[in-house]
């Protein structure tokens, strides 16, 4: 709930922000981007404290929002994240080459330069490290693993029979395993089969329409192009965090993704 609640609300005040006349750029684009970093954090906060209260209820002992998260980075992580980030800038540079007949159209653009922190925020702070780092956290941290848990958890009720107590030793996050019938493997299986696509597609649809509310809808083709580059580095990055069970490979990835489309501008500059 508090997800989609967050959710709902950073696409609201995206549209509303995007819709008002600034005299002050860096005004509008500070607000641009905690219009999304607020509501979704908020989000996170609430469902943290929601489920280690829940936690602490029934078995005394409270879950960190770091493990309700999954928030963790090994060495590994680096290179799923910078193989996953590099094939989808890839990807998203071969649909504008499809799409606009050119490759970096849809690249960012800084304008004329004046090297203050308001520039280091907006040309490689904000969009090269915070917002890959919160916007994984709430799309693969929460979203991913929210609507993981809740498919999984219909499945096992929906084909067998489910004792939850507080003493249960969970199959998948959210699931109790008591009372079964079937393998603990089998029923893993069975479960993860259906809960990870519609995880996986959750997460990646929900990331691409944060993305595609302040796009103007009378430019159809900076739709499909953003559309489907969004969506299928989301999924990506779902991917890659349901196989690791971590967030650190989506983060990495996020940062790689980004920094593909900022450097070369930087660079042109």
């Amino acid at each position: 709930m508090p997800a989609g609640i967050g959710i709902v609300v950073a696409m609201v005040l995206l549209v509303s922000v995007g819709a008002t006349v600034f005299d002050d750029p860096n005004v509008a684009l500070l607000l641009g981007y905690l219009c999304v970093w607020v509501p979704l954090l908020v989000a996170i906060g609430v469902t943290g404290f929601a489920v280690s209260r829940r936690s602490r209820l029934a078995s005394s002992a409270g879950v960190s929002i770091v493990r309700l998260l999954r928030l963790a980075i090994r060495p590994i992580d680096l290179v799923w994240g910078l193989a996953v980030g590099l094939l989808a800038r890839t990807v998203a540079s071969l649909i504008e080459i499809g799409v606009y007949g050119t490759m970096g159209t849809t690249g960012a653009a800084f304008g004329e330069t004046v090297y203050d922190l308001w520039w280091v925020f907006g040309a490689l702070l904000a969009p090269v490290l915070i917002a890959p780092v919160v916007e994984e956290l709430f799309f693969r941290g929460l979203v991913l693993r929210a609507v993981y848990e809740q498919v999984a958890a219909a499945r096992e009720r929906k084909t067998g029979n489910i004792v939850d107590t507080p003493s249960s030793t969970s199959l998948v996050p959210g699931v109790s395993q008591i009372n079964r019938s079937d393998p603990p493997d089998t029923r893993r299986q069975n479960a993860g089969c259906t809960a990870g696509p519609i995880a996986i597609s959750v997460s990646g649809l929900t990331f691409a329409l944060m993305h595609l509310v302040t796009i103007d809808v009378g430019s159809t083709d900076a739709i499909v192009v953003v559309g489907m580059s969004t969506l299928i580095f989301g999924m990506a990055a779902a991917s890659v965090s349901l196989a690791t069970g971590r967030i650190g490979g989506a983060i990495i990835a996020h940062v790689t993704f980004n920094s593909l489309v900022i450097v070369p501008a930087l660079v042109i500059i």
